[in-house]
């Protein structure tokens, strides 16, 4: 079936190939230069058009040269060519090419000034030329881009040169983010980007217009301008004053499993309101990240932490929507955003979720350690229950003072509670030795976070040019409560049998606050002397009490004063800058200076000690930033966390015990970062590059012990030479071959390199890790009609240590990740996605392949395709593995663990677009993994 599809789609590919060869095609070429002062155009439109009725045939931006090349003009037909630039004089001349005369020169150009005050005054409506580049703005014309009828706006910036959306939708103009969109001049649901991308229709839009984002350079004008983000501002047909978008979904498969969910949002003037829900038991979250953002709205409130697993597992803000964790999982969730825009530029946002979910796990997991001749295996089997409910509200208060300054102030509160119920089985054996130990580990833990947060900025900008002042302020307080309840049967070959049944309270609680004031002062037209001052100051507590069980009572009611300690700490951490920024047309150089007083006092409540710490540090920093180029420097201090100086035992794990120190020093690192970046518009072509890394002395590394009978204890401990550097690179090119037909392909690779210090038994040595992993993908599209991705993915991972106490070692592993997708024919889009993972290395038992190969068929139907009807496979060859191999240290871990494995499903999808008088209901492209339903 695989050979099939794949020949399906090279014939494809070689139709559109020979169909754009054998198709006669002309090119223009020119040059383009300025009357007065005879220097060449850069960027300025060449548009090409139809001369009977100005459709648009094609366009070219002209080169810094003032150069232009348009290709591919049909011949035997009457063209007109209109060169445009804001502020000159449009130039028109009219052409016709044959098969006998295939090329015309068009010479060198003239380019005049005008008076007029807008490029729409001097132009025909129809003849608007495709891009406008004006000073500080990129202006697209939307009628120029042709989208289907069902196209929303994010169909319509794939079309626009120089845009490029990533996988999860977000977008970049010139190799540059785009920070926010708004419409026709104002913020649409708090300015994120896909709120707006994957809601509006595209034939709404008249123009699209792309700038430098001003707040990002208020806010760091020393900031190298190929780092700024854009601000794309929508210029509507007809103004939207109200509206209404969203989807339902609901879904059933064979057995017990099934899925549901939806998200409304309504705007009227200055009012947004998003309201969601989900529920599924399918493992996977109950929107994507996408929706999350854009339907939910999740940014109007702030995001502050995001983690998104290979399976679709979603978790914002430490709320879970669904598919996160490992095993089988169940989740719902149900909360709203409300965003209002009040008068003298105040803008409020509320907003509240809660989330819960169930994950039933089963894991296996094989762990070699090679310690000279000997190989140590341990094996554990894992069955766990974990039940997690959360609940968040958060505000965000903006307010537009005047012209010159502004303040933003965003407060969270999250409430979690979780409970897990886990059985472990673990056995030990050494090749030397034969079986040391097995254990039988049963644990009960209940819970509870609560935790507040807020960040308070304010910016002001003075009326002397790059005098500037800003203030921020941060506070985090979180308390965590924790009863673990372990019951453990261990056995030792041949000495016998120990016992441990207790109860670990924990009660953690830390709390910080942070104070950051800069100043800028330009001192010339090049040079700007930069202030700074910052103040953070920590409260940390570890209140660790353990139970031992009584055996008359039952309860847990007999301290254990060996594990068991109150450990408070409190810290100072004041940074005084000095700097200066020296600007010349692309170089910007930024050189500081930071003088740094660090206080820890560390207390140790149930032993009455205290121990105090303080430290002084110059740390320099430097940033240069010329054309597509970044290079940064920078040193920090960082002092160890309070759990590594917690000189109690943690011995939840009796085969695997962690101790703290409480003799840590500060890690001392410096690192650096070189950027490259480089967006070839006229050629389609996107090269990035990256290389970064860190020194570090006195960073924290884990001491570990093994005894005679495979228990092992480890410490942290102090080591110099720490060594950690990344590097990587990824090129993408498109082809056009024709209008319908194009082709797209990319390599790059990620390498990573660490050099870490092992202690084991006193046995000391360096390990240097290299990790490579080179890429390749390409793919086709034909009219957007079929889709069709493949990725390569290969990985080498090596471990060398300087001692011959320690063996090399090597982790392999590759993949293959393919989808297609066929709109054909009308209303029915099929779908595919293969992802292949191989590792010829894994621990008996263990899966070495895994192959999830998912299916569906979608029918749109109803008006505008609102309503999609959707069968699906998940894992048809029923091979679904979590399977999961690395190395650390001097051990390579396997690990396996159960996921939901085949099932047949029935979606349901209506799909809300409701936008008034403003225009005409749409829904977005069906099919592809950026779909919302992951089948």
């Amino acid at each position: 079936m695989r050979n099939r599809i794949f020949m399906l789609i090279l014939s494809l590919f070689f139709m559109g190939m020979l169909h754009a060869q054998n198709n006669s095609t002309g090119t223009i070429t020119g040059k383009l230069i300025d009357s007065a002062s005879k220097q060449p155009m850069n960027l300025a439109t060449v548009s090409v058009f139809k001369a009977a009725d100005t459709v648009l045939v094609t366009y070219r931006l002209s080169t810094e040269a003032g150069e232009f090349k348009v290709s591919g003009l049909p011949v035997d037909i009457d063209l007109r060519m209109i060169i445009s630039y804001s502020g000159y004089a449009v130039t028109r001349k009219e052409f016709k090419l044959t098969k006998d005369i295939i090329a015309f020169d068009a010479g060198t150009i003239v380019m005049t000034p005008n008076n007029a005050n807008t490029l729409d005054e001097v132009l025909v409506y129809a003849e608007r030329p495709p891009v406008v580049v004006k000073k500080d703005t990129i202006e697209f014309n939307a009628n120029s881009f042709k989208t289907l009828p069902s196209a929303l706006v994010e169909d319509l910036l794939k079309k626009l040169p120089g845009v490029q959306l990533d996988a999860e939708g977000n977008i970049t103009v010139n190799g540059k983010k785009v920070n926010r969109i708004m419409v026709d001049g104002k913020d649409f649901f708090g300015g994120d980007p896909k709120m707006a991308t994957r809601n509006l229709p595209a034939n709404l839009i008249d123009k699209v217009q792309v700038s430098d984002d001003k707040d990002e350079l208020d806010l760091n004008p020393d900031k190298a301008k190929a780092d700024v983000g854009q601000v794309i501002n929508l210029k509507l047909k007809k103004a939207i004053k109200q509206g209404l978008f969203g989807k339902a979904y609901a879904g059933k498969a064979d057995g017990n499993r099934y899925e549901a969910g939806g998200i409304v949002n309504m705007f009227r003037d200055t009012l947004q309101v998003s309201v969601l829900g989900f529920s599924n038991n399918l493992n996977k979250a109950g929107f994507g990240f996408n929706d999350i953002r854009s339907l939910g709205g999740f940014d109007r409130s702030g995001i502050n932490s995001i983690s998104i697993n290979s399976n679709g597992g979603l978790n914002v803000n430490g709320i879970s929507f669904g598919g996160m964790g490992q095993g089988i999982q169940q989740s719902g969730g149900i909360g709203f955003n409300l965003n209002n825009e009040f008068k003298k530029g105040l803008t409020l946002n509320t907003q509240y979720f809660y989330g819960r979910s169930r994950n039933d796990i089963a894991e296996l997991e094989n762990r070699q350690q090679f310690l000279g001749d000997t190989i140590l295996t341990s094996r554990s089997n894992r069955s766990e229950v974990i039940n997690s409910k959360s609940h968040r509200l958060g505000f965000g208060l903006r307010w537009k003072i005047d012209t010159t300054s502004r303040m933003e102030f965003r407060p969270t509160l999250t409430v979690a509670n979780n409970n897990s119920n886990r059985l472990t089985n673990i056995t030990t054996n050494s090749s030397e030795d034969g079986p040391l130990n097995a254990s039988n580990n049963l644990q009960s833990v209940k819970g509870r976070d609560i935790g507040y947060s807020h960040s308070l900025s304010y910016f002001k900008n003075f009326r002397k040019k790059g005098r500037t002042f800003n203030m921020f302020n941060n506070i985090n307080l979180n308390t965590t409560n924790t009863d673990q309840f372990n019951n453990v049967l261990n056995t030792f070959f041949p000495t016998g049998s120990s016992n441990i049944d207790q109860l670990r309270d924990q009660e953690r609680a830390n709390f910080s606050t942070s104070t950051n004031m800069n100043f800028a002062e330009p001192l010339t037209k090049d040079l700007t002397l930069r202030l700074g001052y910052a103040m953070t100051f920590f409260e940390n507590k570890d209140a660790l009490a353990t139970y031992n069980k009584n055996a008359g009572s039952g309860k847990y009611d007999q301290i254990n004063t060996l594990l068991t300690n109150h450990l408070e700490r409190t810290s100072w951490r004041n940074n005084l800058s000095s700097g200066l920024n020296f600007r010349y047309k692309k170089l910007s150089i930024t050189t500081t200076v930071n003088f740094l007083w660090l206080d820890l006092n560390n207390r140790y409540v149930s032993i009455g000690q205290k121990l105090d710490q303080h430290f002084n540090y110059i740390i320099p920093s430097a940033n240069i930033s010329w054309r597509e180029f970044n290079l940064s420097y920078n040193a920090n201090v960082n002092p160890p966390g309070i759990g590594d100086i917690q000189p109690v035992a943690d011995n939840t794990n009796p085969l695997y015990i962690n101790k703290g120190n409480p003799n840590l020093k500060p890690a001392k690192s410096h690192g650096f970062n070189l950027n490259f970046f480089k967006n070839v518009t006229q050629k389609q072509m996107f090269i990035s590059a990256y290389l970064g890394g860190s020194i570090s002395n006195n960073g924290v590394v884990r001491s570990r012990d093994i005894a005679a009978n495979g228990v092992q204890t480890t410490m942290p401990v102090n080591a110099d030479g720490i060594h950690n550097f990344y590097t990587n690179f990824y090129f993408n090119k498109q082809h056009k071959l024709n209008k319908t037909f194009s082709v797209n392909y990319g390599a790059g690779y990620n390498l990573n390199y660490t050099r870490n210090f092992l202690i084991i038994n006193s046995k000391k040595s360096y390990v240097k890790n290299i990790d490579f992993n080179p890429y390749i993908r390409t793919g086709i599209n034909w009219n957007d009609k079929i889709e069709w991705n493949i990725t390569y993915n290969r990985g080498v991972n090596n471990a060398y240590y300087e001692s011959n106490e320690f063996r090399d070692l090597k982790v392999e592993r590759q993949s293959v990740n393919t989808d297609l997708v066929v709109r054909l024919p009308k209303k029915f889009v099929w779908e595919m996605t293969l992802d292949h993972r191989y590792n010829s290395q894994t621990a008996p038992g263990v899966q070495k392949t895994v192959s999830l190969l998912n299916a569906g068929l979608t029918y749109l139907f109803m008006k505008d395709d609102k309503g999609q009807l959707k069968f699906s496979v998940s894992d048809l060859l029923n091979q679904n593995r979590s399977v999961f191999r690395f190395s650390a240290e001097n051990y390579i871990t396997d690990r396996q663990t159960n996921i939901l494995q085949r099932y047949f499903m029935l979606t349901f999808t209506y799909n809300i677009r409701s936008f008034g008088a403003a225009g005409k209901g749409a829904g977005g492209k069906v099919g592809g993994r950026q779909s919302l339903f992951f089948f």
